[in-house]
């Protein structure tokens, strides 16, 4: 019985210890208050599908600029539930955690990511507040997104009509 308890603990303590917690999207204010590093990065690796654990993905990363932080353009590492793809922009919303385990940029949720296609322009934030930086990177995504919409309803369109014959 003692056996079977110690054991009972030791599995609820290693569950406990590899669970990753998700927090719900709040604001992008609180969003930008709550991270203590904020960047514009580019994927340079592509994770690969089977080396993924617990939903956690890791992808080596060139940082382009630091909006927010004390660590400096070049290359990381970063850890989230978002799966970017080689060669994608994006800005960040992360903790920069380095420890006996790794250095990395921890974004765990996928909303702390903000894709920006294949090329961002960082000139484009210089000499801008950080508040203002969000709102032009919010911006450009907002558009993407409506043009990939407007994309869709199209291919949408077209393939009701197949179907209907």
């Amino acid at each position: 019985m003692k056996l079977r308890s110690t054991v009972l603990v030791l599995l609820f303590a290693v569950s406990t210890a590899t669970a990753v917690i998700i927090l719900p999207f709040t604001s992008w204010d609180d969003l930008t208050k709550t991270s203590p590093d904020m960047i514009i990065a580019r994927c340079a690796t592509t994770a690969n599908p089977t080396g993924i654990a617990d939903g956690m993905i890791w992808s080596d990363i060139e940082v382009l600029a630091v909006l927010k932080g004390d660590t400096k353009p070049g290359v990381a590492r970063t850890v989230s539930q978002y799966w970017p793809h080689q060669d994608e922009c994006f800005l960040m919303f992360a903790t920069y955690q380095s420890n006996q385990l790794y250095r990395a940029y921890n974004a765990t949720e996928t909303y702390r990511i903000v894709p920006l296609g294949r090329y961002f322009p960082t000139n484009e934030l210089t000499g801008k507040t950080l508040d203002d930086q969000i709102q032009l990177v919010l911006r450009r995504r907002l558009e993407d997104v409506n043009r990939e919409l407007e994309k869709n309803a199209e291919e949408k369109n077209r393939l009701e009509k197949g179907l209907k014959g």
